[in-house]
């Protein structure tokens, strides 16, 4: 059944710039330049900490599961666990299980970077949901939560 709502025909521009698509990126696009401008000071991206935040709550997993945790496919989880582990936040070691498979661990020094950054990271999620009231903030999350799933 099509959505009645759903524009026929080709879009115009400002049709194309309220698609959600559109405005998720636009959105997405914000919220990393916010996490990255109060993140500054602790060199940390929001992969980063998503990565150091999966090891710190599951610990050790191997690099197929962190990414499916962390929703990054095989090349970007690839790219940010050697990052991370290059500045001795994160150690890697071959599985007892499967030999082919890489457990990766979180470092003294990665939980001290989380640590360190929880409270900039805070700030950063509190100005990107700013225009919002709590009530709008609430049913945000809600809203994407359900799209993510």
């Amino acid at each position: 059944m099509t959505d009645p709502s759903a524009p026929t025909g080709r879009p115009s521009f400002d049709e194309t710039a309220r698609m959600p698509g559109h405005l998720l990126r636009r959105c997405q696009q914000i919220a990393v330049s916010i996490f990255l401008r109060e993140c500054r000071d602790f060199d940390l991206t929001p992969l980063q900490f998503a990565v150091l935040s999966a090891l710190d709550h599951h610990g050790p997993i191997d690099q197929v599961g962190l990414g499916g945790l962390t929703a990054l496919d095989r090349t970007t989880i690839g790219v940010v666990v050697r990052k991370l582990e290059a500045r001795g936040l994160t150690a890697h070691r071959r599985s007892d299980k499967d030999r082919r498979s890489k457990m990766i661990t979180i470092s003294e020094a990665g939980r001290d970077l989380l640590e360190a950054a929880a409270g900039a990271v805070a700030t950063a999620q509190a100005r990107v949901v700013a225009p919002l009231s709590a009530a709008e903030r609430t049913q945000l999350l809600d809203l994407l939560a359900r799209i993510a799933d």
